[in-house]
């Protein structure tokens, strides 16, 4: 790998490791002069990062006003969260009618790569890990609309979940997510739709509640 090459990652991971973790909150500004003087590197590297990150969805980039950390707004965010309950739970109607043996398999598995993502205390491999089985779910249900659907839904409030999760405040033993997915594996099995219905409508409230959306730390700069 080019040191030039090897720059521009090392700019890039270090501050979606700060956006990720916080230290740059929501609505903050990446002001490059104050990147370049902190990293100690050129402006290049950091204006290519920024571009990745705005690929990724976790920074905008604003015409003569610069690049600022995206930062949607609560009624936009439960406006996802509503959608995604309506299409989760068309979903289910269609998934306990088709459901088979091998598909029960995959949740299971999918859910125990989840909980080992808890103890690896990794976001993204958990994100990666959630979207697959929500994902496999809509393929289950066997409708193309609804996988198109929730997969680009799933896509935005990963971006959501990635600047307000409290994932690394969670203690595994305590947390519900992982347990609320076994529930759902275990209605589907028994294909209970109305048990299934109420498991997706309190996995939707209990995603909101892991959402910390006054969190700002402010800490990259030392602000």
């Amino acid at each position: 790998m080019s040191t030039k090459k090897s720059m521009k990652q090392h700019v890039y991971q270090t501050l979606k490791d700060a956006i990720l973790s916080r230290e740059i909150a929501p609505g903050s500004q990446l002001v490059e002069q104050m990147i370049s003087e902190k990293l100690n590197v050129s402006r290049t590297p950091i204006r290519n990062a920024i571009l990745q990150l705005e690929k990724e969805g976790l920074v905008t980039i604003y015409a003569n006003r610069g690049a600022f950390v995206t930062l949607p707004t609560t009624a936009e965010i439960e406006q996802a969260y509503v959608a995604r309950k309506k299409l989760e739970q068309s979903t289910a109607e269609l998934a306990v009618v088709n459901v088979t043996e091998k598909d029960i398999e995959r949740l299971r598995r999918i859910v125990k790569k989840e909980r080992e993502s808890y103890q690896n205390k990794d976001i993204l491999e958990y994100l990666a890990i959630n979207k697959e089985f929500h994902l496999e779910l809509a393929k289950i249900s066997g409708n193309k609309f609804l996988i198109d659907f929730i997969d680009k839904l799933l896509n935005q409030i990963n971006v959501f979940l990635m600047l307000y999760d409290v994932f690394y405040d969670v203690n595994i033993e305590n947390s519900q997510r992982y347990l609320e997915h076994e529930a759902i594996v275990d209605a589907l099995e028994d294909k209970d739709i109305d048990r299934l219905q109420l498991l997706f409508q309190q996995h939707m409230k209990t995603s909101m509640t892991y959402m910390n959306l006054e969190e700002k730390r402010h800490t990259f700069f030392g602000v």
